[in-house]
């Protein structure tokens, strides 16, 4: 995540902080995964019902993700504007556990379980460039196998 976005994501925990908390990590993320035999559908689809005029490829919702030494926020991301959207989920940490985290070609990832909703993310980091997995999956404790 460059620096310009990752300002724009301080910015906007800024205000949700308590008194001495501060911002740890900050991450460009992906909350579902879109396949590549459905895009490619998606596509063949597109191009034949357009015509071939017209070609279409998804592509997963970026999420900007920050941590501090308690909390963990998630806001939706404009794909157009370097800033987040509006903000999507606050989880404390106390709260959370993760799987072991699973490190693909293109993307890593893991489960973050909230123990307190009994739910479950999946979270992608992308491989390549400085994601920050290692300093999240850090802060989160692996669960119990």
């Amino acid at each position: 995540m460059n620096k310009r976005r990752s300002r724009a994501l301080v910015a906007a925990v800024t205000p949700m902080l308590a008194p001495g908390e501060q911002v740890m990590s900050t991450s460009l993320v992906n909350l579902s995964e879109v396949s590549v035999k459905k895009n490619i559908a998606m596509g063949i689809a597109a191009a034949v019902l357009s015509g071939g005029t017209m070609v279409a490829a998804a592509t997963p919702q970026p999420i900007y993700l920050a941590t501090t030494g308690e909390r963990l926020f998630l806001f939706v991301a404009n794909p157009t504007f370097a800033k987040p959207d509006r903000h999507l989920a606050t989880y404390l940490l106390a709260d959370l556990k993760r799987t072991e985290v699973e490190r693909g070609l293109l993307k890593h990832s893991f489960v973050m379980i909230d123990e307190s909703a009994q739910s479950a993310l999946r979270i992608f980091f992308q491989r390549f460039g400085p994601g920050g997995l290692d300093v999240v999956a850090g802060q989160i404790p692996q669960a119990a196998a």
